[in-house]
């Protein structure tokens, strides 16, 4: 198990866009459209999240919601950047490749107790702060859920 701490979201509306998630350490990769021979390329992978905690800004409530999907899926440049659109989630739920595994409604004090029981994901996280304004982080424990590969070949 892995700590993914500090994972900053900004508040969108109900469709805006997920934010694929990876812990803060991970370098990142660069595009796997534009990889040459030695380049990092970050991906998801399925995996198991244990607990979910939210530290908000202190003044901002909202809802979190957290995907399995893999924006790879659908052509989303996740290794470098990390958006997949509201458009490309609905294409990946209709080819059953994405669904909703936790939605938390949180107020704004600064942190929320955190959410202990294990969900399993098949594709990577993902996830978007529905809310009118502000910031909020993350603090997730995983096993798995992403890779580093080397460019060869």
């Amino acid at each position: 198990m892995e700590a993914w701490s500090g994972l900053s979201l900004s508040a969108v509306a109900a469709t805006g866009d997920l934010k694929q998630l990876y812990p803060s350490w991970a370098p990142n990769g660069v595009s796997r459209a534009s990889a040459t021979n030695g380049q990092l390329i970050k991906g998801p992978v399925e995996g198991i999240l244990y607990s979910v905690q939210i530290a908000t800004d202190g003044a901002n409530a909202g809802t979190i919601e957290i995907w399995d999907v893999n924006g790879d899926d659908i052509g989303a440049n996740v290794s470098s950047l990390t958006a997949i659109t509201d458009a490309q989630l609905v294409l990946l739920q209709t080819a059953g490749k994405a669904k909703l595994m936790y939605s938390q409604n949180f107020i704004s004090s600064p942190t929320v107790p955190p959410t202990t029981g294990f969900r399993t994901f098949q594709h990577g996280i993902a996830a978007r702060f529905v809310g009118g304004a502000g910031t909020c982080s993350l603090n997730l424990v995983v096993v798995g859920g992403f890779r580093l590969t080397e460019k060869v070949g």
